[in-house]
């Protein structure tokens, strides 16, 4: 199974249970697009953890990417639970904002990885 489908799994999962344990019960399009930017932040961290164990395995222990893979996790996390803490706050659209500017950069990454699967690059 590709690692891009699992990641999208986790992402779907993560929305689920965001969308469940969220807030009350009146939900509004705004607590709808902050569960779906923080599933895509959710599946972010999990990623570079999946990429991190694979250079374990393929390439031993490389300090300076795992300490970047380490940081950018941490970042990403944090600004992930500041989302959340400010949309349990009240504070909606300014989860919005946090949520989207982390959230934009792994879209992109995604939409990247799934064009070189589509398209494999002949490194030769």
């Amino acid at each position: 199974m590709s690692p891009l489908l699992i990641l999208l799994i986790a992402a779907a999962v993560a929305f689920v249970l965001l969308l469940k344990f969220g807030p009350a019960p009146r939900r509004n399009a705004t607590d709808i697009i902050v569960a779906g930017l923080v599933a895509v932040n959710i599946a972010g961290v999990l990623g570079l953890g999946w990429f991190v164990i694979e250079m374990l395995i393929h390439d031993g222990v490389m300090v300076l990417e795992m300490l970047s893979c380490v940081v950018a996790m941490s970042l990403l996390a944090g600004t992930t639970a500041g989302a959340l803490v400010l949309e349990r706050r009240g504070r909606k659209k300014t989860a919005v904002i946090l949520s989207g500017v982390t959230a934009l950069p792994a879209i992109f990454a995604y939409g990247f990885l799934v064009y070189l699967d589509a398209n494999p690059i002949d490194w030769r």
